[in-house]
């Protein structure tokens, strides 16, 4: 069984956006996944691909909801998060998965996810996760929570900004922060480099996404 060669760098992009269609946040906030989408579809210098998270939605929901962005936007990348079996079912452009899911599934099960032709991310808490990752299996890696956050349940303690510089420092492959980063983080986490923000809160409200990009063409063109 042939394995791709990864990461593929050359689909990464920094500075740069990685949102994320939260659908429990679109239900509780009353989006519309598709306006979100299009939103930042007008935005795809900055934005190479998304991801969609459905933690506590339905495969039938998911199902539909992919099948209408797909429709509307088809040549606009999306990354299936958790839902493995999906992504490879549905020909997906990518797959995140968090890295105790990946360590839990089958050998089998993991032989086919790395066979297959998905871009595939997945997340670390800290850089003795990032130390750990399997190397030729990642094309990227989430860190965080770089700051504390409401867009997500946990109890992992924020990296912060030193926490992600050391990460930066070891990572063999790029690494999206998340983690209530919006403006504001952007432009203090810039200082480390160039790099592409994973957001969901920010990136799904116009005025603060708008201000997102306005600073990514700062830092872009001083």
């Amino acid at each position: 069984m042939e394995f791709p060669l990864r990461p593929r760098h050359s689909i990464w992009k920094a500075p740069g956006i990685y949102p994320i269609l939260d659908l429990e946040y679109c239900s509780k906030f009353s989006k519309d996944p598709v306006q979100i989408v299009e939103l930042w579809n007008y935005q795809r210098e900055w934005i190479p691909f998304y991801q969609i998270r459905a933690k506590k939605e339905t495969p039938e929901t998911l199902k539909k909801v992919y099948k209408s962005l797909i429709d509307t936007f088809p040549d606009f990348p999306i990354i299936l998060n958790d839902h493995w079996k999906e992504a490879l079912e549905w020909k997906c452009f990518g797959l995140h998965i968090g890295k105790e899911d990946y360590a839990s599934l089958s050998l089998e099960d993991k032989k086919k996810i790395r066979s297959s032709g998905l871009y595939l991310g997945t997340s670390c808490h800290n850089s003795e996760d990032i130390a750990g990752l399997e190397p030729g299996v990642w094309d990227y890696t989430g860190l965080g929570p770089v700051y504390a956050t409401s867009s997500k349940d946990t109890e992992d303690v924020p990296v912060g900004l030193s926490g992600l510089r050391e990460a930066l420092q070891i990572a063999k492959i790029p690494v999206t922060p998340i983690g209530g980063i919006g403006p504001k983080q952007i432009t203090e986490l810039s200082e480390l480099g160039p790099l592409s923000y994973a957001m969901i809160a920010s990136a799904s409200e116009k005025d603060s996404f708008y201000d997102c990009i306005r600073i990514l063409k700062e830092i872009k063109n001083p």
